[in-house]
């Protein structure tokens, strides 16, 4: 039963009752913590009042009607003053004096004098209460309930509401979460007070109404998601949504599809990770596994990455999206927006390319799902030739693995070339390109050598730019060991570019100028047997800038002279 059969349940329940019988009903409405109980009764109250909330016999539910949450109120005194009090008629007033309203019940006994009228307060509290008739009252925050609050009290006054002043009674709460003596005197209440139960197992109304300025493709991922994953606490996809709205924020305003999808996806794996260690899915998780590699995991671990690659094969495959978020959960680096815009803007996450990126998975699907042909060694061959340099190298090897099965040799050197050519490119830009991303999980040895000899080979390419290293020397205090190597290897041409053209005109240098980053370099602590190499280099360049003219030599001399202080 979904959520409008629910709805139509609940109205037909009370409709019924209010027309037919003498006497009110109470009706349940039970779920766990955070999945909307509460969210689902006001929505489908509002519904029912949604075209005019005057008064007509037609419609039932233009009658009297309070709403009152337990949280807080410590005696049935309390709870009595909260109902009337909190009554609202769409056809008729009760008039309560504000003073009644706001006394606390430590005072009900007091005698007041009152129009000329001497009486207890109490008693006062014990008419307008008694004028509470023929209304809905919803009992809500049963978990949240006072230990001064007998339930008993409770239980026994909306059972009097309902049998002698003829209300229709709601109760919203999770029996779950009731404790102790109260949730066996509960259980003992519910058979001769409860008529009926509505079970709200489902957060999808609640997405819905929080996320109107989302891709309805977007929004129906994140209830496939709370429905394969059973996570029904929209707590959750609070966060979510804020947390995605504030990534979107930080990219171009034109953004494609695809790239929001991502977002969305990494985003629910990273709150995943962290908020729900029970279901045993880590960061590591995050790439493709053949079913042999996970016969040994639990069944837990293997029913979440199940349930997951059915939401979306995003969720088990690595990109760098999965970087720059991994280190937003784990808060142990800056999340680099300038490279995340690069990809927003990039071919790697373009619609075209994620297109080809599901066609690729799209055929695993089929192969372990027995709907291949013996055109799919072509297929397979002409998928992985197009996701090369999209996909990680565990799912390449992986198709690799399946074209050699089939005894496509000449299939399987052609793709293993072409594999090569992109690892060569791509180490050739950054040596580390592979470190993080694809060394982990089932990638073949034939690949893994294959970068182990090209960086023993080249062990200068691919090492990063002076620039970057000082900038994130000086901005993080955090290295690697390339980036003590690309400074040890160093060049004066390379220090004198820096110095004078490229520090002044990058915007990461706003707040700290040559001068400074030359007094910091030449106390470093990446490698400090470097510093006096540093010093005696920095110092050479000045020396040549100052031979530029009589005006330089001096400014430079001076530079020089400050070197050391």
């Amino acid at each position: 039963m979904n959520i409008l059969e629910k709805e139509k349940r609940l109205e037909e329940l009370l409709k019924n009752n209010i027309k037919n019988e003498k006497i009110g009903t109470a009706i349940a409405i039970t779920g766990a913590w955070g999945v909307g109980k509460t969210f689902f009764w006001k929505s489908f109250l509002d519904k029912q009042l949604s075209d005019e909330r005057v008064y007509k016999k037609d419609n039932v539910f233009n009658r009297k009607y309070a709403y009152v949450s337990l949280f807080g109120l410590e005696s049935l005194s309390d709870l009595k003053t909260h109902i009337y009090s909190s009554i609202e008629s769409f056809h008729s007033t009760v008039e309560i004096p504000k003073w009644i309203k706001s006394l606390p019940s430590v005072f009900k006994d007091t005698r007041v004098t009152q129009l000329g009228i001497s009486a207890p307060v109490k008693l006062i509290d014990n008419l307008m209460f008694s004028r509470v008739s023929d209304a809905i009252i919803c009992f809500d925050d049963f978990e949240r309930m006072s230990d001064k609050l007998n339930i008993n009290d409770v239980m026994g006054l909306a059972n009097y509401l309902k049998l002698e002043k003829n209300c229709q009674v709601i109760l919203i709460l999770d029996e779950d979460k009731a404790e102790g003596n109260n949730k066996k005197k509960y259980a003992d209440y519910k058979e001769k007070l409860i008529d009926e139960t509505i079970i709200i197992n489902s957060v999808e109304p609640l997405i819905r109404e929080n996320a109107k300025n989302i891709h309805d493709q977007l929004v129906n991922l994140m209830i496939e998601f709370a429905d394969k994953l059973e996570i029904h606490n929209f707590r959750f996809f609070q966060k979510v949504i804020k947390l995605f709205q504030y990534f979107l924020s930080e990219l171009p305003d034109e953004v494609a599809y695809s790239t929001k999808e991502i977002i969305l996806i990494r985003i629910l794996q990273g709150y995943l990770i962290h908020d729900f260690q029970q279901l045993e899915y880590r960061w590591d998780d995050c790439q493709y596994y053949i079913e042999q590699k996970r016969e040994n995991w639990s069944d837990r671990k293997k029913q979440t990455y199940e349930s997951l690659q059915k939401v979306s094969y995003s969720f088990n495959r690595e990109d760098e999206w999965l970087i720059q978020f991994q280190k937003w959960f784990e808060q142990r680096d800056r999340v680099d927006f300038s490279e995340l815009k690069k990809l927003a803007q990039s071919d790697l996450i373009s619609d075209e390319n994620n297109q080809k990126k599901a066609n690729f998975n799209k055929l695993f699907d089929n192969f372990w799902g027995l709907s291949i042909d013996e055109s799919f060694s072509e297929k397979l061959f002409i998928a992985s030739e197009q996701v090369i340099g999209l996909e990680g190298l565990h799912n390449l090897s992986f198709a690799l693995d399946i074209l050699e099965q089939l005894g496509e040799a000449q299939k399987v050197t052609l793709l293993e070339r072409k594999i090569k050519e992109w690892i060569e490119l791509k180490l050739g830009e950054n040596r580390n390109a592979f470190d993080k991303m694809d060394m982990f999980g089932n990638v073949k040895h034939v690949f893994k050598d294959f970068i182990l000899i090209y960086k023993k080979q080249n062990e200068f390419k691919g090492l990063p730019k002076l620039i970057d290293v000082i900038h994130q020397y000086i901005d993080t205090q955090s290295y690697s060991s390339e980036h003590v190597q690309a400074l040890e290897n160093a060049t004066k041409s390379e220090w004198e570019q820096v110095l004078f053209a490229q520090i002044p005109h990058d915007d990461r240098f706003q707040r700290i100028n040559s001068s400074q980053v030359v007094e910091k370099m030449i106390k470093q602590s990446m490698k400090s047997e470097l510093n006096s190499k540093i010093r005696k280099m920095i110092a050479e360049v000045y020396e040549a800038k100052g031979q530029e003219s009589a005006f330089h030599k001096r400014y430079m001399d001076y530079l020089i002279s400050r070197l050391d202080d």
